[in-house]
């Protein structure tokens, strides 16, 4: 079973630190930044993600849906809310049957309809908990990849450390 998080962006925007924070510079930003550690979580991990957000009071906002390295970002249209995407969202993922779907939202009406539908739900905190483990994971592979490169040896291949072994030897 194929697993997908919708994550509810402004509610994520505004209970991570980081986020909360670039939102205060520009809203635009928050949402690059969300939208670069969402990207970066979905390609570890294999999870299906889709960010929504809510474009309810936006005058014209015709709602648009788009595509950002496999992280699918809505906006909702003008008099429709986030939450009603996401309650659509889920009730399509699950009606396909093969996925298992989470919902990110601290906002607690909105998990108790996604238990009704059937999905599960993430608290924002909890997301951020395991956002953190699995991208600081990254960051020590990578940080342990860059001192395996410092020496020479690391990066040659069997036969020529072979051949320099011997070499050394005579």
């Amino acid at each position: 079973m194929k697993t997908v998080l919708i994550v509810d962006g402004y509610n994520v925007i505004n209970s991570w630190p980081e986020l909360a924070a670039l939102k205060q510079q520009t809203l635009e930003d928050a949402r690059g930044k969300l939208l670069e550690i969402m990207t970066n979580y979905a390609g570890l991990t294999g999870i299906k993600v889709v960010i929504v957000y809510d474009a309810y009071q936006v005058k014209g906002a015709r709602g648009s849906k788009d595509f950002y390295h496999g992280v699918e970002v809505i906006f909702s249209r003008e008099g429709e809310t986030a939450d009603e995407v996401i309650e659509r969202t889920v009730g399509e993922y699950m009606d396909e049957g093969s996925y298992q779907v989470y919902v990110a939202t601290s906002d607690w009406t909105e998990q108790r309809i996604i238990f009704g539908k059937g999905g599960l739900r993430i608290p924002a905190r909890e997301l951020y908990l395991e956002v953190e483990k699995k991208l600081m994971g990254m960051k020590e592979y990578e940080k342990d990849q860059e001192i395996a490169d410092r020496f020479l040896e690391h990066r040659l291949s069997d036969s020529v450390r072979g051949k320099l072994e011997n070499w050394r030897r005579k």
